[in-house]
């Protein structure tokens, strides 16, 4: 009887850990900003998520911290593609609130900052060369076998390429706490033999 209430206490607890061992971390990764010099909280989370009066409005992210971009963004268009991309919607638009360079990297908890984005992180207003987001998944491609989209029957896939609200985004193949180790650019599968690519693009 000691050994059975030993273990309901204990395996919840190893399941936890296991679980938290399984996720990427925050921590030592690129969007780790404790120790830049326009964060003067040295807090890890406070630049992007709150506990505190969150922006609720914020489509895609869990209380939201950061001043969120209104740019209009020139899309990415191909007489190739069956459904066009839209204007960045939800966990899109928060990446791009560092990453187009209109809104500064220190504009969180309520103030303007005055610190940009730049270098290789800088994406710009111009989305027209990169990979389209925010464009509804309408099967593009014809694929090899359901299961590389479908974990279960109905269901859109959600291992190890996210959708979001049905949508390919640009934390589809980034993980914004740290992607999968070795990976780079935060992603969430090797490119090594376009690995991430034919995942959804497969000949």
């Amino acid at each position: 009887m000691r050994n059975q209430g030993l273990r309901a206490i204990l395996l919840p607890s190893l399941l936890a850990l296991a679980a938290a061992a399984g996720r990427s971390q925050i921590t030592g990764s690129p969007h780790d900003f404790s120790g830049s010099s326009w964060n003067g909280s040295g807090e890890i989370c406070i630049v992007c998520h709150t506990p505190h009066r969150a922006d609720t409005s914020a489509q895609g992210a869990p209380l939201w911290n950061h001043s969120v971009t209104t740019a209009t963004f020139t899309l990415y268009s191909s007489p190739t593609m069956k459904v066009q991309p839209e204007q960045p919607r939800g966990v899109t638009r928060l990446c791009l609130s560092c990453h187009d360079g209109t809104v500064a990297l220190d504009s969180f908890s309520g103030m303007t900052g005055n610190t940009f984005i730049s270098g290789n992180a800088l994406v710009g207003t111009d989305l027209s060369d990169d990979h389209p987001v925010s464009v509804k998944w309408k099967h593009q491609n014809s694929l090899p076998s359901c299961r590389n989209c479908h974990d279960v029957h109905g269901n859109m896939y959600s291992s190890p390429l996210p959708f979001y609200d049905g949508y390919v985004e640009c934390a589809t193949c980034h993980d914004v706490h740290n992607g999968t180790p070795g990976n780079g650019h935060l992603l969430r599968m090797t490119m090594a033999g376009s690995q991430l690519c034919l995942h959804c693009h497969g000949k």
